[in-house]
């Protein structure tokens, strides 16, 4: 729940208003539909990965990607 949204439900047209200013996107009226049926599945697939079980004590994070560097080369 947030204080922007009491019933904390998640809406995609919301999200899309914002942030596609934010990233400098675009989105033509015939781009809306198909975009805002992504974010809705997007949003489904962030809760059910939100939902699973993780001990804040087994966390180890990822090394960080860096093209061209091999494991053990200065940065």
């Amino acid at each position: 729940m947030s204080k922007t949204d009491p019933a904390g439900e998640f809406d995609p047209a919301r999200h899309l208003d914002a942030m596609a200013p934010a990233l400098g996107l675009t989105i033509t009226a015939e781009q809306r539909p198909v975009v805002l049926q992504f974010i809705a599945i997007a949003h489904g697939m962030s809760e059910i990965v939100r939902a699973a079980p993780l001990d804040p004590a087994s966390l180890e994070l990822a090394p960080v990607f860096r093209p061209g560097i091999l494991r053990g080369e200065a940065s």
